[in-house]
């Protein structure tokens, strides 16, 4: 008692608890997050729990005060998944030997006008990561022509376009978690023009070519930046149609478009629009939603449901040649529209249909910028993407969501929207050494040793795995599937527990689908056709052998679009299927407006379930 009284006269206990607090510190695991902001590159470090301003900067070998200056809101102190920007020092020049290696391990490209980031790695088909790996100078927003890249020789034909796309998504996401410089930041996509992003954003193509350098055109893999105003990528109807050279929609905006039905003596004339090819190049996917579409015609004039005319004009994707088709007089006798499939193209087709009452159908897209009774459309409503698994998330369940290092943001706004108002608990999910770790993300996530450790509470559980990393989430189910069948095996009970994934799962390769059965997966998709089923059977077996191919995804949509619509234009198409269900082949369609004078939109999605039976259901 006296020594601590000495220590507490002298001041020194300062000095031990500061001590004792670093010693105690949480390891940072410096972040491989890298962007440029302005031309500088910093670390985007996602705050842990437990960290502190003293120990970020310890990790990362800068002042406290270099933090502050970059981050003014760490002033008031650091919260748990908050965003730290943090400078990435000058790096030190290679040595001579270290160049001589490069350059037998490397080729050198040399970069060329108009060529992205994105747009290199696809010619090698190499990771956009490997690139920026070898290339730490590089900033992805703004290449300079005529500097030289290098290629790892070793890596080139590892990586795939989808793989390329993701790269560059996830840098987008981590840039605008960082910049603060009024900006955020898109990567264009293949198919989205000038027009597109300015409607979507909520700006005019004059303002987006004034802030983005198009003058080689917009290429898929460039990043874009658009002004980061509260609720910009929110006003996604706000351009008036007559801004775009079209006359606004005479009708009241609460009143419905009046279809008229074709009775069965007459002939129904159905334009299908696709854009077939894109600068010569055929599009495979839409040319079997039109194979899909035809055996559906052939099905409707089985039934006896009368002659049905049908031109394909193909679109190009060019909003010009719509104009065009829509403008011909041939066009002038249509009874239903099919496409376009992309919403900048919409417009003049939409104006025509106006004038003549004739539904439009949106097969594909979610349409963001373009209203009005005349438009259906089959991609359902984002905002009931989760109402079919509202018996996941009543209460009866304790929840955690599962992150990895690489992780799913678009998912996770999802989950955490859906989550709003519900208790959770976060970890991270990491491997290291032959051993699965859990590292807790928030307040409610208690610290684990294993998944044993949650599944031998009993209480059931939903598990929703972020991680978007094919060898993560494999990792993961793994790891679940192996602690239930530990627990078994003692004699023990385990908690019944589900997996929340995602569609995209789907693009895995090397995943054994025994894991999504053992681990009861739960998926939320647009779209889903089982084989054994027998509708489904039966429109394989006549897709075969018309078309020497199995039918994809494009195939069957083309089909249920066919039997939905160009039968529906002989019944009462007063039409507005409302309160009516469609099942073609096995996914199901429900319309509804949102308020009278809007479009109409499927409100059903697929709940996919993998049953631990080794049976899959459908609701």
């Amino acid at each position: 008692m006296k020594l601590l009284q000495r220590i507490i006269a002298t001041g020194a206990i300062f000095t031990m608890s500061f001590s004792i607090a670093a010693e105690y510190t949480p390891a940072i695991e410096k972040t491989a997050v890298i962007v440029f902001i302005n031309g500088k590159k910093y670390y985007v470090h996602t705050v842990k729990s437990g960290e502190t301003l003293y120990s970020i900067a310890k990790a990362y070998k800068v002042d406290e005060k270099v933090i502050k200056e970059h981050n003014p809101n760490v002033a008031d102190g650091l919260r748990i998944d908050q965003t730290v920007k943090i400078p990435v020092p000058e790096q030190v020049k290679a040595d001579a030997r270290a160049e001589r290696k490069r350059k037998r391990e490397f080729l050198s490209h040399k970069i060329k006008a108009g060529e992205t980031l994105y747009a290199i790695a696809r010619d090698y088909n190499i990771s956009v990561a490997t690139l920026r790996e070898d290339n730490p100078s590089i900033d992805p927003q703004s290449l300079t022509i005529g500097d030289a890249l290098w290629i790892r020789k070793a890596e080139i034909g590892s990586s795939s376009e989808e793989e390329a796309q993701d790269e560059m998504a996830e840098y987008a996401d981590n840039l605008n978690k960082a910049a603060d410089n009024g900006y955020k930041y898109h990567v264009v996509q293949p198919g989205e023009t000038i027009y597109s992003l300015s409607r979507r954003y909520g700006i005019t193509e004059a303002e987006f070519t004034e802030l983005n350098d198009v003058a080689e055109g917009l290429k898929a893999g460039a990043m874009v930046r658009i002004p980061d105003a509260d609720g910009a990528t929110a006003q996604q109807g706000g351009v008036d149609i007559a801004d775009q050279g079209f006359e606004a929609n005479p009708l009241p905006s609460d009143e419905n478009v009046v279809f008229r039905a074709v009775p069965t003596g007459q002939t129904l004339d159905v334009a299908l629009m696709l854009p077939l090819s894109v600068d010569s190049k055929p599009n495979a996917s839409y040319v079997e939603f039109y194979q899909g579409f035809l055996l559906g015609l052939e099905d409707l004039k089985a039934k006896g449901k009368g002659n049905i005319d049908l031109t394909v004009y193909n679109t190009e994707h060019n909003r010009l040649k719509v104009e065009q088709i829509v403008s011909d007089q041939a066009f002038a006798g249509t009874d239903l529209i099919v496409g376009p499939v992309y919403e900048d193209e919409l417009n003049p087709v939409m104006q025509f249909a106006r004038d003549n009452s004739v539904p439009v159908v949106s097969p594909l897209a979610n349409i963001s910028a373009v209203n009005g009774s005349v438009l259906y459309q089959l991609s359902p409503d984002p905002e009931k993407k989760y109402d079919k698994i509202a018996d996941l998330v009543d209460g009866g369940r304790d929840i955690y969501l599962i992150y990895a290092s690489s992780y799913d943001k678009e998912f996770e706004q999802e989950v955490l929207t859906l989550l709003q108002g519900r208790n959770y608990a976060s970890y991270t999910y990491s491997f290291n050494n032959q051993r699965s770790i859990l590292t807790p993300r928030n307040s409610a996530a208690s610290s684990v040793g294993d998944m044993t450790d949650i599944l031998k509470n009993e209480t059931p559980c939903l598990f929703v795995v972020l991680a978007n990393s094919e060898i993560d989430v494999d990792r993961i189910l793994g790891t679940l599937a192996s602690a239930n069948t530990a627990i078994t095996e003692r004699s023990a009970k385990s908690a019944p527990y589900t997996v929340l994934g995602t569609s995209r799962w789907g693009r895995f390769n090397n995943i054994d689908h025994t894991s999504f059965f053992n681990n009861n997966v739960v998926m939320i998709s647009t779209y889903h056709a089982k084989r054994d089923s027998e509708a489904v059977r039966d429109f394989d077996s006549r897709y075969i052998r018309s078309y020497h191919m199995l039918p994809s995804l494009y195939a069957y949509r083309g089909y249920d679009t066919a039997m939905i619509f160009c039968e529906g234009m002989r019944s009462d198409i007063e039409y507005n299927l409302l309160d009516a269900r469609f099942r073609p082949l096995q996914t199901e369609y429900k319309f509804a407006q949102k308020q009278r004078g809007d479009k109409y939109v499927n409100q059903e999605w697929v709940r996919v379930n993998y049953n631990r039976n080794y049976t899959i259901t459908l609701e």
